[in-house]
């Protein structure tokens, strides 16, 4: 019984993992406000949560600040362009019923605006995660947003369940659960998609790196990972060395 209740037991660091997911929850609503900044206060939120559920300590606000700044230039024009396509599709699934066109028609264009609905919505999963941890441009941020969430659908499929349990939780059963609903879905979500990461950088978070330091993710060769989620097959280092952009 001492052992559980001491400073690295179980009791201690489930305490301690809630006190995170209460203050950083505080900190993203925070600098959340203006909503532009969104963007650049989840990818600060994913960087302290990815670290923490790699067992890389630190302090909460000085990491959470750190990557704010260091990303939020990035991290704002990809919100601002992900909810400018979000808009337009929205706006296309309202109007393309009210257009005269023939029944077909609209069912096919209908049905292509959920498909860029879905994807847009597999992007954000992996998108901001992606921004905290490399050093990548704009295209390299999409595309392996979009290669991580489709090939690795189990991971993503959960995670977005995940996402809307919590926020249903908060509505229909407990409502104050909402002001550290982020928090709980940053740390459930970041020990998934960490997995992920790691199938293609499996060296992550075994050295002590800095945000600068972190290589940029490779190009996925995708063969070279294994379709099973439970796979451990990963890339050598020589490989994501080569592979490097």
């Amino acid at each position: 019984m001492g052992g559980f209740f001491n400073m690295d037991g179980p009791f201690m660091r489930f305490g301690n993992a809630l006190a995170d997911i209460m203050i950083l929850s505080v900190i993203w609503l925070a600098f959340s406000v203006p909503l532009v900044t969104m963007g650049a206060s989840t990818t600060a939120l994913f960087y302290v949560t990815t670290r923490r559920v790699s067992d890389k300590e630190g302090y909460i606000l000085r990491d959470f600040w750190g990557s704010f700044k260091s990303n939020f230039k990035k991290a704002t024009i990809l919100w601002i362009g992900w909810c400018t396509i979000l808009g337009l599709v929205v706006l296309n699934i309202q109007i393309i019923p009210e257009l005269y066109i023939d029944p077909t028609m609209t069912l096919i264009l209908q049905v292509i605006q959920f498909v860029i609905l879905a994807q847009l919505v597999i992007i954000s999963i992996y998108m901001f995660p992606l921004t905290a941890r490399f050093e990548m441009g704009f295209r390299q941020i999409i595309k392996s947003a979009f290669f991580m969430g489709n090939r690795h659908l189990f991971t993503t499929i959960s995670t977005a369940i995940t996402g809307v349990a919590i926020v249903a939780f908060a509505i229909f059963v407990f409502e104050p659960v909402i002001l550290v609903g982020i928090g709980i879905y940053a740390y459930v979500a970041s020990f998934m998609i960490m997995r992920v990461f790691k199938k293609y950088r499996p060296d992550m978070d075994e050295k002590d790196l800095s945000l600068q330091e972190l290589a940029p993710l490779p190009d996925f060769n995708l063969e070279n990972v294994d379709d099973n989620e439970n796979s451990t097959e990963t890339l050598s280092t020589s490989e994501v060395d080569k592979q490097q952009i």
